[in-house]
C-alpha cells in the first residue's frame, strides 16, 4: 500500500512537472511570438517604401498641353527618383484637335512615349476608329503602353488588352487594374460595338482581379498594392451599390472631364478624377509596408493637393520641388512633336472653307441654335450628295458631337478646315435611316428631359426646313404637333429619309427612337467633311 502510495506520489510529481514544463514551453512560445511580432512590426516599419503615381485622364490628343504635362511628370519623377509610375485613366486619343486628329493621333502616341507613360485604361475613344485600329495601331508594341480593361473580352483585336499589369517599384509589386465604362454601348457607334463583348460590370471585374492579386497565392499572381484605372465618373464609382472592395488601394477615374476629389470607396480608398485635355495631373504617394495580402498601404497627396492644375500658375505646388533636373531630353522631344504636328496641320488645316457673318458661338442661345441648324443642314446636304442618301429630307445633329466653343474660333470672319474639323473632331461618318412621321415625332420629343420638376431641352439640332410645335402634358412625355418638312405637313405613316452622324442614328446620346428606323446606311463620308462641303457650296455663311 505504501508502495502504491509512494508510486502515486511519484506519478503526481511527474504530472506536475509535465504541467510545469508545458507551461514554461507555452510561456516561452508566447514570449518568442511576441518578440517575433515586435520584430515583424519593426521590420515592416523599416520596410515601408514610397511609390509615386502621376495620372492624367481624357487627354484627347491635346498635344498643345503636352509640355505642361511633361513638366509635371518630370517634377513627380524628380520628387521620387526611380520610383514613379506615369498612368492614364483612358481616352488618351480620340476626339482630338486637328493637329493630332488629322494624323490619326500619331503625335499623341509619340508624345506618350516621350513622357514615359506606361499604363492606361482603355477609354471609349480609343475605339473611335474601330476595334481593328485599336488592335493593330493604338495597342502596337512600339507605343510601350500596357492597355487595361478587365471588363472587355480578350480575343482578336483585343489580344493586347489586359486585365492588369504589375510594376516592381521600389521593391514593391504595384498592380494596375483597368476597366472601361459600363455605358460603352451608349458612347460608341453600333457598328463598332458589334465587335466588342463586355465581360461583366466594371467594378465587379476590378474586384475580381484585385481579390485574386491579394489572396496570398503566389501561383496566380500577387501584389503589394492595387491601383484601379477606371474610365468612369468618380461619383458613379463612389456611389455604386457594388463598391470596390478593400483590396483596391487607390482609384483614378475619368470619362466626364471633371476634377473630382474627396471621394472614397466604402473601404476608404481615395478616388481621384483629374479633369481633361492635359490641364490637370493627379500625383499620389503609396506608402507600402509589408507584402502580399498582409501589406499595409497608405495613400497621400504628393504635392499637398490631389490634383495639380494648369491654372495654378506659379502657385503650382509641383514647382516647389528643388531636385536638380537631370535631363530635359523628354521635353525637347515633346516640343519637337508639337512643332512637327503643327507644321503638318498648317499645310492642310489653314485652308479657308468659307467666310462667315457670325462666329457660331455655342455659348450663346443664338450662336448655339445657328450652329446646330448649320450642321444639321450640312448633314442633309452631305447625304444628298451620295447614292445611299440621295432621298434624304431632314438632317439632325446631337450637340454632344460638337467639340469646340465656336466654329469661327479665332473670330477673324473665316472658317478654316482646321476649325471645322476641330468642331467635329469625333470619328463619325454621315449616315441615313428612314423614319415614319410618328417615329420622327418621337425622335424630336426625346430632346426634352424632365429634371427638378421641369422639362429641359437637350437642343437636338434639326435642319432648317423643319417646323413643329411642342405640347407639354404635365409629367407625361411631350407631344410634337404640326410637324412640317419643306412646307408640307407630315402624317404619321409618311416615310422620311433622315441624315445624321453614325453615332446619333444608332441611338447615341439617348436618342433611341432612331433605332426604330429602317434601311440604315453609312454613307462613308466623314461628318466633318459634310460641313466643309456645305459651307464651300454656300460661299459666305
Amino acid at each position: 500500500m505504501g508502495f502504491e502510495s509512494s508510486t502515486e506520489k511519484s506519478i503526481l510529481s511527474k504530472s506536475t512537472l509535465s504541467w510545469l514544463a508545458r507551461a514554461v514551453t507555452v510561456l516561452a512560445a508566447v514570449s518568442f511570438l511576441a518578440g517575433a511580432a515586435a520584430s515583424r512590426t519593426t521590420s515592416a516599419a523599416e520596410d515601408e517604401r514610397k511609390i509615386t503615381i502621376a495620372a492624367i485622364t481624357d487627354f484627347h490628343g491635346h498635344i498643345e498641353n503636352g509640355r505642361w504635362v511633361g513638366e509635371r511628370f518630370e517634377k513627380a519623377e524628380e520628387y521620387n527618383p526611380g520610383n514613379t509610375v506615369l498612368v492614364s485613366a483612358g481616352d488618351l486619343v480620340g476626339g482630338s484637335p486637328y493637329e493630332s486628329g488629322s494624323q490619326k493621333d500619331e503625335p499623341t502616341l509619340a508624345m506618350a512615349r516621350a513622357w514615359g507613360l506606361g499604363v492606361s485604361a482603355m477609354g471609349n475613344h480609343e475605339l473611335d476608329r474601330g476595334v481593328n485600329d485599336f488592335g493593330e495601331r493604338i495597342s502596337a508594341p512600339k507605343n510601350h503602353l500596357d492597355w487595361l480593361a478587365a471588363n472587355i473580352h480578350k480575343a482578336g483585336e483585343f489580344s493586347r488588352l489586359h486585365d492588369y499589369t504589375i510594376r516592381i517599384v521600389n521593391g514593391k509589386r504595384i498592380a494596375f487594374v483597368g476597366a472601361v465604362t459600363d455605358g460603352l454601348g451608349s458612347v460608341l457607334s453600333r457598328s463598332i460595338m458589334n465587335d466588342v463583348r463586355m465581360d461583366g460590370k466594371a467594378l465587379e471585374q476590378v474586384n475580381r482581379v484585385a481579390d485574386r492579386l491579394s489572396d496570398g497565392d503566389e501561383r496566380n499572381g500577387e501584389a503589394d498594392a492595387v491601383v484601379a484605372l477606371i474610365h468612369e465618373d468618380a461619383d458613379v464609382i463612389a456611389r455604386s451599390p457594388k463598391s470596390l472592395d478593400a483590396n483596391v488601394d487607390l482609384v483614378y477615374a475619368g470619362h466626364t472631364h471633371a476634377v473630382k476629389t474627396g471621394r472614397h470607396t466604402r473601404s476608404g480608398a481615395p478616388i481621384v478624377e483629374a479633369g481633361s485635355f492635359g490641364r490637370q495631373v493627379a500625383v499620389q504617394d503609396l506608402l507600402v509596408a509589408g507584402g502580399g495580402r498582409d501589406a499595409r498601404v497608405t495613400v497621400n497627396d504628393a504635392f499637398g493637393t490631389p490634383v495639380v492644375g494648369m491654372s495654378a500658375g506659379d502657385g503650382d505646388p509641383a514647382r516647389v520641388i528643388n531636385a536638380a533636373r537631370t535631363t530635359n531630353t523628354s521635353l525637347e522631344r515633346v516640343d519637337a512633336i508639337v512643332r512637327r504636328a503643327d507644321a503638318a496641320a498648317r499645310r492642310g488645316g489653314d485652308i479657308v472653307v468659307s467666310s462667315v457673318d457670325e462666329p457660331y458661338d455655342k455659348t450663346t442661345p443664338k450662336g448655339r441654335d445657328g450652329l446646330e441648324t448649320l450642321i444639321a443642314d450640312a448633314a442633309l446636304d452631305g447625304a444628298r450628295r451620295t447614292v445611299a442618301g440621295a432621298g434624304a429630307s431632314v438632317g439632325f445633329v446631337n450637340p454632344g458631337s460638337l467639340r469646340t466653343r465656336a466654329l469661327d474660333l479665332d473670330g477673324d470672319g473665316f472658317v478654316t478646315v482646321r476649325e471645322a474639323k476641330d468642331m467635329m473632331a469625333l470619328q463619325f461618318d454621315n449616315a441615313v435611316t428612314t423614319l415614319t412621321g410618328k417615329q420622327m415625332r418621337r425622335v424630336i420629343a426625346q430632346q426634352w428631359h424632365r429634371r427638378d420638376g421641369a422639362w429641359r431641352n437637350g437642343h437636338l439640332g434639326i435642319s432648317s426646313n423643319v417646323r413643329y410645335d411642342v405640347r407639354f402634358n404635365g409629367a407625361d412625355a411631350p407631344t410634337v404637333e404640326h410637324l412640317v418638312v419643306n412646307g408640307r405637313p407630315v402624317a404619321d405613316d409618311d416615310r422620311i429619309v433622315v441624315a445624321g452622324n453614325t453615332f446619333l442614328l444608332t441611338g447615341g446620346d439617348g436618342y433611341t427612337a432612331f433605332l426604330d428606323g429602317t434601311g440604315y446606311a453609312d454613307t462613308h463620308v466623314p461628318y466633318a467633311q459634310t460641313l466643309i462641303d456645305h459651307m464651300k457650296s454656300r460661299g459666305r455663311g
